[in-house]
């Protein structure tokens, strides 16, 4: 599998961010809906970094590992989620909180399976920004307890 995939993958987890984070801020007010929104934009801004990366490069091949983790379902179904009645603020923070972390183990391995140095500041960038939102969410989890 060559690194293109893997970026094809990785601007699909962005647009899957985008909507996930957007469908959740339809369902809060506030500060929180506030977060989320920003979240999505941001996942957006991240996929149109991807895109030119993607088009920029001639990619080598990634090892099996990488390739294997990068088909993982990482965004779940906000439909799924939203449609019980019972879940709690928590409980939707845990998931995002979740598929942050796995963003973040994602684009580490992509950024190791780079040459172009200036590919791998870029997705260091991306991994700084998720570890934000990672950061944004604990907080925000923090804050509702």
């Amino acid at each position: 599998m060559k690194v293109s995939d893997i970026l094809t993958v990785a601007i699909r987890l962005e647009e899957e961010g985008e909507r996930f984070y957007r469908e959740l801020s339809e369902h809060f007010n506030g500060e929180i809906k506030k977060t989320f929104l920003e979240l999505a934009d941001q996942e957006r801004i991240h996929a149109e970094i991807f895109r030119k990366m993607s088009d920029q490069e001639n990619w080598d091949e990634v090892d099996s590992y990488l390739a294997g983790y990068a088909f993982y379902e990482v965004f779940p179904d906000t439909s799924e989620i939203l449609r019980r009645k019972d879940l709690t603020l928590k409980e939707v923070l845990d998931i995002a909180i979740s598929v942050e972390k796995d963003s973040i183990i994602l684009y580490y391995e992509l950024k190791d399976g780079l040459v172009n140095s200036d590919a791998q500041k870029t997705v260091k960038k991306i991994i700084d920004q998720e570890k934000e939102h990672l950061r944004k969410l604990l907080e925000m989890k923090r804050e509702s307890t």
